[in-house]
């Protein structure tokens, strides 16, 4: 480690490899640091799966069959209702993968660009000169280092431990992502009693319980997963309330893997003077799934380009010479996930009868629809299919399926993700209009509220 790089990336996750990799392939002198020893890095959770599609996207390696991360790959997957009825099938590929190995494969390819990593070494500060961030302080067991940088990102993870040390003001939000801001992801690990009548061979979920089934590396086993705001004793519940429900194959528990996963707006910036949000700190993620890996890489490749831009002939990287990653990511992306964070607010509001009747009316859970959510991260409603919702939605009612109080809260959710999508989508170009977008944004959002205010009623 010498005392000087162009960038310092903070974590060496998914997010920090592959921005660290994006930046050195244009020249730059990259570090990146990770608190975790090399041999534990990712150790966290062992499967994980990720877009098939997505690897030619971004430029990333994709596993081969005798690669030592691949698992398999499965070409769809289904949703069911809370009455384990109406299966809807999507149409995507996904490969299943090992996250430690992947992230040691990813970090061999950054390597080969001339990224560098110090491992067992935490971030402790900024190092500031005129203001303006210029490096970071960083701690190796008793030792303190001073590293200069034009540019710090932060791909720390949920914890963001780096964007939370910024200044107030500075141009970034340090706000913390909390219980109520997260899903409590539990995995469990079990071995098929029969496996010889069905093995798992595609992901199967019940969105209303918000868990699912899915291969795992042992091909005659399954994980069995859970996510909920809150808590792990919260997300336990709803998994007893699944398992009281739902007929699962017989199985033997192996082992339990925990983690959590951001589940809230991102930061309205992701960029200040000489630093970059990245990944889970930046709480990217697909509002769909809660898988973050491929959703965080769209920004982390506008990112990098706008920074490589910046920092050409060794020129500073302030945030007007940068504000267009803001602009890129917000518009596109940005926009797309804030209309769908904003519709699954009203979506998962419903009884596990209205939930069913759902399913069963193709109301929400269209298999065309969830097909283009994983393809194109989105899909919209519009006009046609807003008539089209209420004109179902007042069926329900009619009959007697649905409540009039759920009807409403689904409307109103698809009035706010309209509006928040058409401001995301006005993103200002010119930083001086970002106080008032941002003030609109807040009062949106303020109406729109979030996931976790859904489940306290």
């Amino acid at each position: 480690m010498e005392n000087r790089y162009d960038s310092i990336v903070v974590g060496a996750g998914t997010a920090g490899t592959y921005f660290a990799k994006l930046l050195a392939e244009q020249g730059y002198k990259v570090l990146v640091v990770d608190k975790s020893p090399k041999e534990k890095l990712g150790s966290r959770l062992d499967i994980f799966h990720i877009d098939k599609e997505l690897f030619s996207k971004f430029g990333v390696p994709a596993p081969a069959p005798a690669d030592e991360d691949y698992v398999c790959e499965f070409d769809f997957s289904i949703s069911k209702s809370a009455f384990d009825r109406y299966p809807k099938r999507t149409l995507y590929p996904f490969v299943v993968m090992r996250l430690p190995l992947f992230l040691a494969r990813l970090a061999r390819w950054a390597e080969s660009f001339g990224v560098e990593y110090a491992y067992n070494t935490e971030f402790d500060d900024f190092i500031y000169a005129n203001g303006k961030i210029q490096g970071a302080k960083l701690r190796q067991g008793d030792k303190t280092l001073e590293i200069a940088a034009r540019l710090v990102a932060d791909a720390s993870g949920i914890g963001s431990a780096v964007r939370r040390k910024l200044k107030e003001g500075y141009g970034v939000e340090t706000f913390e992502i909390g219980p109520e801001d997260k899903f409590y992801v539990i995995l469990r690990y079990v071995k098929l009693k029969n496996p010889e009548s069905g093995r798992i061979s595609y992901s199967t979920a019940w969105p209303f319980y918000k868990t699912w089934i899915a291969p795992q590396h042992d091909p005659d086993g399954a994980i069995i997963g859970v996510g909920a705001n809150f808590s792990f004793d919260f997300a336990e519940e709803m998994y007893q309330k699944f398992t009281a429900q739902i007929p699962l194959p017989p199985h033997e528990l192996q082992y339990v893997e925990k983690g959590t996963t951001p589940y809230r707006r991102p930061p309205y910036s992701f960029v200040a003077d000489g630093f970059v949000v990245l990944g889970d700190s930046a709480c990217i993620t697909k509002p769909f799934s809660g898988e973050g890996i491929t959703a965080a890489w769209e920004l982390c490749a506008i990112a990098a380009e706008e920074f490589g831009k910046a920092m050409r002939e060794g020129r500073y990287p302030d945030a007007a010479s940068v504000w267009n990653t803001n602009v890129r990511y917000q518009r596109d992306q940005g926009a797309k996930f804030a209309y769908l964070l904003a519709t699954l607010i009203g979506a998962v509001n419903s009884t596990a009868a209205e939930n069913d009747y759902m399913f069963k009316k193709d109301i929400i859970f269209k298999e065309k629809d969830m097909t283009a959510m994983n393809r194109h991260f989105y899909v919209n409603l519009g006009f046609a299919g807003t008539v089209a919702l209420v004109s179902k939605m007042a069926g329900g009612v009619i009959t007697g399926n649905i409540s009039l109080d759920t009807v409403r809260s689904m409307l109103r959710s698809v009035k706010y993700a309209g509006r928040l999508q058409k401001h995301y989508q006005n993103y200002p170009a010119d930083m001086r209009a970002f106080a008032a977008w941002r003030q609109k944004a807040d009062q949106l959002w303020s109406a729109a509220g979030t996931m976790a205010d859904t489940i306290k009623r």
